[in-house]
């Protein structure tokens, strides 16, 4: 009886003061950063956990975190304006109805900054890296083990690889998470001296690689190669080693010329992909297109709207209608078809609410890659950031729930992760 009601009191302690005080006083936090790479789907019930904790804990709101929290520094102000001007965007628009729904959706764009704004939280740097990591692996082992089941039962490769291997999201978003994971992986290569530590990050960050390889998503690709590269260039300042950087590109060309070679849908990917930005628009399939070209056709007619629309843009219920309209009228049946969005979100974001729903979009981005004082984790934070801006570029990651929750939750969180609180038992 004793030792189930001490039980009981861990469990509750772990509630009210977190897995590691004060850095655990934000359960809801490390939960939604786990969600993120693993589940999308299930962050709704992570940001109830995020708010419902605060009021258990009875944490006060504090005018001083308020008052330091209002400068233009802060990314979370330019994110909450970019919401307010989704919300100035239904004065305009004329389909009310998707409007309110697209302000239903991207409510964590007012939610978090609002949140974050109003409590002082206090995030450790270890657990999110960890928490995020563990998401990472886990999303893996499912969506790998779930496609291995089905290509037992179908007898085709095809159903490991491309979006058949992505379970719970789009591909390209799911790869966009990887790469972040992949980055913290070489980070903590690049800090780790032990052995043995340092072989499972190899074998973790080589494992992730292969999954971003046969996901297929282009973006993904861009990035895989750049982190590779960085990592390589970083190895050689720490080693001095000429043979670094030359070794990690030939291993990393051989290995994607293998599974290209094992797969050549894979690589039909990528030869359509330069196929299509070396021919005119005019010459592409419209009717049939594949996925490069119906993102530059989208990003034509985009361009078009936004020459029409530059200061205020189509507004917050119109943005699908304007641009089914314009794919229509260059003969884009296929994307028509499709009701695609732009495929870029500053141009989506142009095309919906103008130039100052850019400049907010950016701004809140850009804040969060500015060097503050005594700032532990800058370069982390800023190779976030710059994987957050580059998957932006191809894709409107912020027009589904899949990009807006993880967005918003980066944005807000970045800036105040603290440095340790003596948690030494995860590793560095």
């Amino acid at each position: 009886m004793e030792e189930m009601k001490k039980t009981l009191n861990n469990i509750l302690s772990f509630f009210v003061k977190g897995p590691c005080p004060p850095a655990g006083a934000a359960i809801g936090i490390y939960l939604l950063v786990f969600l993120t790479p693993f589940n999308p789907r299930l962050m709704g019930f992570g940001v109830a956990i995020m708010i419902v904790e605060q009021i258990i804990r009875l944490k006060p709101i504090r005018r001083s975190h308020i008052k330091e929290s209002l400068h233009w520094k802060n990314p979370i102000i330019w994110l909450f304006l970019f919401y307010i001007m989704h919300v100035v965007g239904t004065l305009y628009s004329e389909n009310m109805s998707f409007a309110e729904l697209d302000l239903g959706m991207k409510a964590s764009f007012a939610i978090f900054p609002l949140f974050f704004l109003l409590y002082k939280i206090e995030i450790n740097w270890k657990w999110m890296v960890w928490s995020f990591l563990i998401g990472v692996f886990l999303s893996i082992v499912i969506n790998f083990s779930w496609s291995f089941l089905i290509y037992l039962e179908e007898g085709s490769t095809y159903y490991l690889m491309n979006s058949e291997l992505s379970h719970f999201m789009h591909r390209s978003y799911w790869a966009v998470y990887l790469s972040i994971g992949y980055f913290f992986l070489v980070r903590l290569i690049l800090q780790n001296k032990l052995v043995k530590t340092l072989t499972l990050y190899l074998l973790g960050a080589f494992s992730i690689a292969l999954i971003i390889v046969l996901t297929g998503a282009k973006i993904a690709y861009i990035l895989l190669f750049l982190i590779t590269i960085w990592g390589g260039v970083m190895i050689f300042k720490q080693q001095k080693n000429k043979w670094v950087v030359p070794g990690v590109l030939l291993a990393l060309t051989i290995s994607i010329l293998t599974i290209f070679y094992v797969s050549p849908r894979l690589s039909g990917r990528i030869d359509q992909a330069f196929d299509a930005v070396s021919r005119p628009i005019d010459s592409y399939d419209k009717v049939h297109p594949h996925s490069t070209t119906a993102r530059i056709m989208a990003w034509d007619a985009a361009l078009v709207i936004i020459k029409e629309n530059f200061w205020w843009g189509v507004g917050t219920g119109d943005v699908k209608d304007e641009l089914i309209k314009e794919y229509d009228s260059k003969g884009c049946v296929g994307i028509a078809k499709k009701k695609l969005n732009s495929h870029n979100q500053f141009l989506n974001t142009h095309v919906t609410i103008g130039i100052f729903g850019v400049l907010f979009l950016f701004l809140s981005l850009f804040m969060n890659g500015v060097k503050k004082k005594n700032d532990h984790f800058y370069k982390w934070r800023r190779g976030i950031i710059v994987i957050l801006f580059l998957a932006l570029l191809p894709e409107a990651m912020l027009e589904t729930q899949a990009g807006i929750i993880p967005y918003a939750l980066f944005i807000c969180m970045l800036p105040i992760v603290k440095k340790d609180y003596n948690c030494s038992d995860l590793p560095t």
